[in-house]
């Protein structure tokens, strides 16, 4: 059976079924298991009935803590999931894109050196300890018990969950191109009805970004193949995602076979 991949939303534009994908040894990922998403605060009682429909368990929330302080996730219904914070950089980290590259006049207004700087951001999320520590954290409580529907999501539901839904993927052998692809996507979804606007806007807010040039804000909010595919060259060079996530990330090789295992059809 086929689903839609995309899940309109009134308070969510880039809300996704990431399941779907071919994967390891001629088996796929099972549908409406995986969800990926922008930020929970805008939803409606109406988004929450379509929600309950799927029975999501846990939610995992990629955001720094300043972040969501400010846009509260609420949820609503019976039978709520388990919210669990699982930033991939913290406030004292001070690694917004926006805090890191406002005070470079070049990058508020030369769009190549934004994507650049958006690209060695993607390779941090794979190298540094605090990304490292949050990944590890979030496969162990894959590997628990009522994991499943799972949701992941941050701010714009782009480069942090971008790159948590990636590992997932690689893990149960989606290949890479389609990896790129599923990232992709949410230049499809995260522009409609006029939701990139307002999430940009709160993301300026959140950031407390200033002064760039209209030009230079595209690359931050846009997606760009070479954006994912600059955190897939460190997991490639560890040998693929499993050696990266057991080597690199201290997940058991156990864990990563339990989730084909609930993961794979």
């Amino acid at each position: 059976m086929t689903y839609d991949r995309h899940i309109p939303l009134e308070g969510a534009s880039n809300f996704r079924d990431f399941g779907g994908y071919a994967g390891l040894d001629g088996r796929k990922v099972k549908w409406r298991r995986l969800f990926r998403s922008d930020h929970l605060a805008e939803l409606t009682a109406a988004d929450y009935a379509i929600l309950a429909e799927h029975g999501i368990r846990v939610v995992f929330d990629l955001r720094r803590d300043s972040e969501a302080a400010a846009l509260v996730t609420a949820w609503q219904g019976e039978a709520p999931p388990e919210l669990i914070r699982s930033p991939l950089f913290n406030d004292e980290a001070r690694m917004s894109t926006f805090e890191r590259l406002s005070g470079d006049e070049r990058a508020r207004s030369d769009p190549e050196t934004a994507k650049a700087a958006m690209r060695d951001l993607y390779v941090y999320l794979v190298t540094e300890p605090g990304p490292l520590a949050a990944f590890q954290r979030i496969f162990a409580r894959l590997a628990e018990p009522g994991a499943y529907p799972l949701l992941a999501h941050c701010a714009g539901g782009k480069d942090r969950t971008g790159v948590t839904c990636a590992l997932i993927l690689l893990t149960l052998g989606v290949s890479r191109e389609d990896v790129v692809e599923d990232f992709m996507l949410t230049g499809r979804y995260f522009d409609a009805a006029g939701h990139q606007a307002r999430r940009i806007a709160q993301i300026i807010e959140t950031s407390q970004m200033g002064g760039w040039s209209e030009a230079a804000l595209k690359p931050l909010f846009g997606v760009d193949s070479s954006y994912i595919e600059a955190a897939l060259g460190p997991i490639e060079a560890a040998g693929g995602a499993e050696a990266f996530l057991v080597e690199k990330v201290g997940v058991p090789a156990a864990t990563l076979q339990g989730l084909r295992e609930a993961l794979l059809e």
